[in-house]
């Protein structure tokens, strides 16, 4: 259902890619090039075993996952409305082992829709299906939590409303962290200042209903967003500045024939990836 790489940065990352599956497992796989690679016809699927013996395992079908950017922990969250975040550790290319060890388990009244780690990994960011809120979780301050309202009014304060008409089914935060971009089911992509109530631009133009599968992804210089739409084959790009769509990226310039799936942007060039259900990738470089 999701995957999401791991970061490797100055040797605190593994070469490891996670996937989230229908019976609610998480599953690693290998991805490491080079010397250290499993030898030929070995499985690169990886063992991967907490302290009692167990896989990551949710009750229900996972929604989302992601990794922090600063250290090897995975955060995996499911339609049971549980997240789990896990460390990982100790990878073994040639006996294809990771060991595996959970740093936090909570548990909400609904479905875990979307999350990601801002504050270089030190928060974690989620949004429960039916909340009007994004939920910040202070990794360094025991997990403590502070809701930062999707209408525009901080939590405890007159203006917190507490009704929502949609849900965010995917959140990116931007490559400098500052701000968060929030994908939603009613045909809008709202674009927040990280940690705050402010919204900072509502980006139109395209159509997401509740059956479709919004996605989005920043361009690696934060100036663009990317994001799909139900009713066209193409990947929209927003100019944040003026809220506009600027460019379509479609057939006519050697797209998709079906509906984009989803998104993902290069953090250090401008390069964008899309798949879609006419069972093709593409590679837009120089996307904009």
């Amino acid at each position: 259902i999701c995957c999401a790489f791991a970061r490797v940065n100055q040797g605190r990352g593994l070469p490891v890619v996670a996937a989230g599956c229908m019976d609610g497992s998480v599953k690693l796989a290998y991805c490491g090039m080079g010397m250290d690679a499993p030898k030929e016809g070995r499985k690169r699927l990886l063992k991967s075993e907490l302290k009692d013996g167990n896989g990551i395992k949710h009750g229900k079908y996972v929604k989302t996952i992601c990794w922090s950017p600063s250290e090897p922990i995975l955060a995996t969250a499911s339609a049971d409305g549980t997240v789990q975040l896990t460390s990982a550790s100790n990878l073994d290319s040639e006996a294809a082992t990771v060991s595996l060890e959970v740093v936090k388990s909570m548990h909400f009244d609904a479905a875990v829709e979307s999350m990601c780690f801002v504050d270089n990994g030190n928060t974690l960011c989620c949004y429960v299906r039916g909340t009007s809120y994004l939920s910040y979780f202070d990794l360094k301050d025991d997990y403590k939590q502070t809701k930062m309202s999707l209408n525009g009014g901080s939590a405890g304060t007159g203006c917190f409303d507490e009704h929502v008409s949609f849900a965010v089914l995917s959140l990116i935060p931007s490559p400098n962290g500052e701000y968060i971009a929030a994908a939603t089911d009613t045909s809008r992509n709202i674009i927040m200042k990280t940690g705050t109530e402010k919204i900072v631009r509502n980006l139109y133009g395209h159509k997401n209903d509740g059956f479709s599968n919004p996605k989005i992804a920043w361009s690696s210089s934060g100036q663009y967003l990317y994001g799909n739409s139900q009713d066209e084959n193409c990947v929209c790009v927003w100019d944040i500045a003026s809220a506009s769509i600027v460019k379509n990226l479609d057939e006519s310039t050697g797209g998709h024939d079906g509906f984009v799936r989803d998104i993902y942007s290069s953090c250090t060039s401008d390069t964008v990836a899309s798949i879609s259900f006419d069972k093709s990738a593409k590679i837009w470089l120089q996307a904009m």
